[in-house]
């Protein structure tokens, strides 16, 4: 057998690894060239595979991780009200001036 194609070799991984690359990749291109739903569903598959193999993680998984908002956090826990809070956050701006005794 043939060392450069053999799965246990480093160099066989390289040619699995731009193998596959070039199978996505084409496959996006007829996806593009063939247009419509099935067009476009070639071209999310293509996609999805590309994005695995170069950068480790599906596209969606990264889209959907993009998407996840966090909770809004409330001033005092929920136990304090808008007015509580906007004084707190103006506090230093709602100060006058030290004046002396004199």
């Amino acid at each position: 057998m043939n060392p450069i194609f053999s799965s246990s070799s480093a160099e066989g991984s390289a040619w699995r690894k731009a193998g596959q690359l070039l199978a996505w990749s084409g496959l996006i291109a007829i996806g593009a060239r063939r247009g419509g739903v099935l067009g476009l569903v070639a071209m999310g598959y293509g996609l999805e595979k590309l994005s695995e193999l170069a950068l480790g993680t599906s596209f969606s998984r990264v889209l959907l991780a993009g998407m996840q908002v966090e909770p809004e956090r409330r001033f005092g826990d929920g136990t304090r009200d808008l007015v509580d809070q906007a004084s707190w956050e103006s506090f230093p701006a709602s100060d006058p001036p030290g004046r002396g005794v004199g």
